[in-house]
């Protein structure tokens, strides 16, 4: 037994090539009375193609496709924050600027002032 295959899987795989056995043979295997070998392309196909568990088990799929979104969610919130923080900061130096150029402005004021009396 595989460790890395899940068990989930394997019996969804299983019960996948039953039914297709079902399909193709119907109850004729009750009435054979000796081993018999029948060629059966379907059995070679699914043992390729369920070689990925995500093949078998829809639900383990869609659970890797979740894990893939929330990794992609969380490098987003983390780019998304990474900016605010940017914008806070640029807020916070517009602030500062703007308190600069206010002062500049009284302290040019006062000098214009002496300037004008002459």
């Amino acid at each position: 037994m595989d460790d890395h295959y899940p068990v989930r899987s394997a019996f969804s795989v299983l019960n996948k090539v039953l039914d297709e056995y079902q399909n193709n043979f119907g109850e004729r295997w009750r009435t054979m009375q000796e081993d018999n070998s029948q060629p059966w392309p379907y059995l070679n196909e699914a043992l390729t193609k369920f070689q990925d568990p995500a093949e078998a088990d829809k639900l383990l799929k869609i659970q890797r496709e979740l894990d893939e979104t929330k990794i992609i969610l969380h490098k987003t919130i983390d780019s998304v924050l990474a900016r605010g923080e940017k914008l806070d900061s640029l807020v916070e130096k517009s602030s500062d600027l703007s308190a600069s150029s206010q002062m500049f402005y009284k302290q040019a004021k006062k000098t214009n002032q002496c300037c004008t009396i002459l």
